[in-house]
């Protein structure tokens, strides 16, 4: 078969509409980072943490495959070398990273210790602050390993039914966010935390298996009827609450009880996805496009260095120049959610946004050569004849 041929087929397999999502994703979590990024991507009807993080276990949910329960413990052995190893390799890193900064006056994150190492990441995730995002990747492996698990365990009683998985899923969820409510007043913290984290992310990974088998051939309502509905949906919720945000990472905020985060979650997914389809046939296999949406766990764990790129151009201004005169060094040494505005200009946080995503490519993409190189160095000694065998 030709070389032409087999980049057609690997184009028809990829799914240019989920590409599409998880890069409008991941740029959405971005900018709800750096205080919504300067931009407003429909905020004002679905504030980002009403559904961001859902979406992208929605995402997860979606290409998970039964096939993967043949192999339960090859498919967690895959799930841990791609989310758990390479997370904790980077909060190693980056806890030496602030180790170094601290030699320059920088106060950021906590002690480097073992256990801020190895413990700190699965109990909280947020701990060295460079690598914040990565608090995300623990409770979405144990989502993983719990669904095929309990698919598994279905399977031989024959009740593995999407209807089933799905409403003990949420009944899972819903008891998580309770037990987050419970936990308001001091907070959820330790395993605790982790549990509640993974609770209330099964369902969100169960609508996308659910979207996938049941939905998926019957999504052709007209976008106007579609639109329609979603908004007016939107549109009660936000009429009856006045705040409908939350916050996973804490477990926090969920003022408007167990069942609005999964219907505000429903309603953000299902309106980016359709945009994510509308915008298929315009957008097709865009390089840039598929350059952020295949780099979104980098992105996820590298973005807040990404802002420190910019906040350390600034000080370079600032230091060189007579311009950037109000930047503040020690907010930039102390506080890792500090965004400089020149003149105040939200525009600015535009630079933050771009640096978030593209920062952490570049981290990968340089990883990922150091890593071939390395495995090359390994590859020809291992294989490099005896010394008398060259004579």
């Amino acid at each position: 078969m030709s070389s032409n041929n087999n980049r057609t087929l690997a184009k028809v397999d990829v799914n240019l509409t989920f590409k599409i999502l998880s890069a409008l994703g991941i740029i959405i979590i971005v900018a709800g980072h750096t205080k919504n990024g300067g931009i407003s991507l429909a905020y004002e009807w679905f504030p980002p943490y009403s559904f961001h993080l859902a979406l992208f276990v929605f995402i997860s949910g979606y290409f998970y495959k039964s096939k993967h329960e043949e192999h339960v413990l090859n498919y967690i052995w895959r799930r841990t070398k791609r989310l758990l190893i390479p997370a904790y390799i980077w909060n190693f890193v980056y806890g030496l990273f602030n180790v170094v900064l601290g030699f320059f006056g920088y106060k950021i994150g906590v002690e480097f210790n073992l256990y801020n190492i190895f413990i700190m990441p699965i109990i909280d995730g947020e701990g060295f602050l460079f690598n914040l995002g990565s608090w995300f990747v623990y409770p979405l492996f144990c989502v993983c390993v719990f669904n095929i698990l309990f698919r598994k365990f279905l399977k031989p009683i024959h009740k593995d039914n999407e209807y089933i998985i799905l409403a003990v899923y949420l009944a899972i969820g819903m008891l998580g966010i309770q037990i987050a409510i419970n936990h308001s007043e001091n907070g959820v913290h330790g395993l605790l935390l982790l549990a509640t984290r993974s609770m209330f992310f099964l369902p969100c990974f169960e609508f996308g298996q659910f979207y996938k088998n049941k939905l998926e051939k019957r999504d052709n309502l007209s976008n106007t009827a579609y639109f329609s509905i979603i908004f007016l949906i939107q549109l009660i919720l936000l009429t009856l609450y006045d705040v409908i945000i939350y916050t996973p990472s804490k477990m926090m905020r969920f003022e408007n009880g167990v069942v609005v985060p999964y219907i505000t979650a429903i309603t953000g997914i299902a309106f980016w996805l359709r945009i994510s389809k509308i915008l298929t046939p315009a957008v097709k296999d865009w390089k840039p496009v598929r350059l952020i949406a295949d780099n979104t766990y980098s992105i996820m764990i590298h973005q807040y260095l990404g802002f420190m790129t910019v906040k350390w151009m600034f000080y370079i201004i600032k230091l060189t120049t007579p311009l950037c005169e109000n930047f503040d060094v020690h907010a930039m040494k102390t506080n890792i959610r500090y965004r400089y505005l020149p003149h105040g200009l939200q525009r600015y946080l535009l630079l933050y946004v771009a640096a978030g995503i593209f920062v952490p490519i570049l981290i990968e993409k340089g990883t990922q050569k150091l890593t071939a190189w390395i495995k090359k160095l390994i590859n020809e000694r291992k294989y490099k004849p005896p010394k008398h065998m060259l004579k």
